[in-house]
């Protein structure tokens, strides 16, 4: 699994520590887990390309994988899709934190 936790410079203010699934809902989860799936894959474009790739490659990944992506999420349970966005990095979790309050 490719760590893109610190490829980015911009930081989401701090959340205190805390059990990040508390009141989110299963969707914004799955968001923040395809998030996480997009990233990876523009640093992975980016390393084969030798340069930061942009926003090219989230568009590029939505339309290779976002729908299969989402099929597959949907086909999981709730402790797993709980489990999978426990291991997200602060930085996207943040993200999903603010925008879903």
């Amino acid at each position: 699994m490719v760590d893109c936790s610190n490829s980015n410079n911009v930081k989401s203010p701090a959340i205190p520590s805390q059990n990040y699934t508390n009141g989110l809902s299963r969707h914004e989860k799955e968001m923040g887990i395809q998030i996480a799936e997009m990233e990876k894959y523009k640093w992975i474009c980016s390393q084969d390309q030798g340069h930061d790739v942009g926003r090219l490659a989230y568009f590029e990944w939505t339309q290779k994988y976002g729908r299969k992506v989402r099929e597959w999420l949907e086909s999981l349970s709730d402790d797993e899709i709980d489990r999978l966005f426990s291991t997200l990095s602060d930085r996207i979790k943040n993200y999903i934190l603010e925008k879903a309050h």
